[in-house]
């Protein structure tokens, strides 16, 4: 018999390979929306996850647009990735053992990641920010804020509580 908290955390895994797949379904939709743009300038208004039309800026300036596109594309991509990280984090997580060095570096590298993309994302505001200026329109393309940066940190602190956790096992094990 399972127990609720193994129960959740198979829902949560099935959660995160969603996550996964749905993100890498964004990234498909757009990178097919950016390649086919480059023959018809249409599907620049239909990119998926941005709001606002985009052919303006292709035809603008067809390098600012390859730029954003490749910020909006490169989050796109993170996001698989860190969805992958957690998924893996949550096969790996057992219920009768969770300190496990496997799970503390799974922990680590989610925390590593969530701050690149909040770095990204900030480059990305910056740029974004700077072509508002240059084309004298407001542009918002990416609104990924600080909450990635806290995000990153929490989970940090988590994986040094998991290591510490590894420490006390490891120390109870050779007492015995």
């Amino acid at each position: 018999m399972k127990t609720k908290t193994e129960k959740i955390l198979s829902v949560l895994r099935v959660l995160a390979w969603l996550g996964v797949f749905g993100y890498a379904i964004d990234f498909g939709s757009q990178v097919i929306c950016f390649v086919v743009s480059f023959k018809n300038p249409v599907a620049a208004k239909q990119i998926p996850d941005i709001a606002q039309n985009l052919s303006n800026l292709m035809n603008y300036n067809f390098s600012f647009y390859v730029f954003a596109m490749i910020f909006v594309m490169a989050l796109s991509a993170m996001f698989i990735y860190l969805w992958y990280q957690v998924a893996e984090l949550l096969s790996k997580l057992s219920v009768e053992s969770p300190f496990t060095i496997q799970v503390a570096q799974k922990l680590n590298k989610i925390a590593y990641w969530l701050v690149a993309i909040w770095v990204v994302s900030v480059i990305g505001k910056i740029y974004t920010g700077w072509l508002s200026k240059h084309i004298g329109g407001q542009l918002n393309l990416i609104t990924i804020g600080n909450e990635f940066l806290f995000t990153a940190g929490i989970v940090f602190i988590v994986s040094q509580i998991f290591r510490r956790g590894i420490e006390i096992q490891e120390e109870n094990q050779q007492t015995i």
